[in-house]
């Protein structure tokens, strides 16, 4: 996708946007709105990963999203760091 520089998103149309949507990625009930099973999906994942790697301590959260993935893992393992 090519886009002019002026076309881009500014960092305050971002920060805008990413203000408005925190409230709704951080709902673990429903995640991603977007996604009508997001719950679900957040749990199959986190329970594979759990299952993958069951002697897990450490995670490290990138900070792609909400966090709701590294809450959903502690309800299988705590304490992490």
């Amino acid at each position: 996708m090519n886009r002019l520089l002026d076309q881009k998103s500014t960092l305050e149309d971002i920060k805008e946007r990413f203000d408005s949507d925190v409230d709704r990625f951080t709902d673990l009930e429903t995640g991603q709105s977007s996604t009508i099973d997001a719950a679900l999906t957040m749990e199959l994942i986190t329970k594979a990963a759990f299952r993958a790697t069951s002697d897990i301590r450490r995670v490290l959260d990138i900070g792609c999203g909400a966090g709701n993935n590294t809450l959903k893992l502690l309800q299988y393992v705590s304490p992490l760091d």
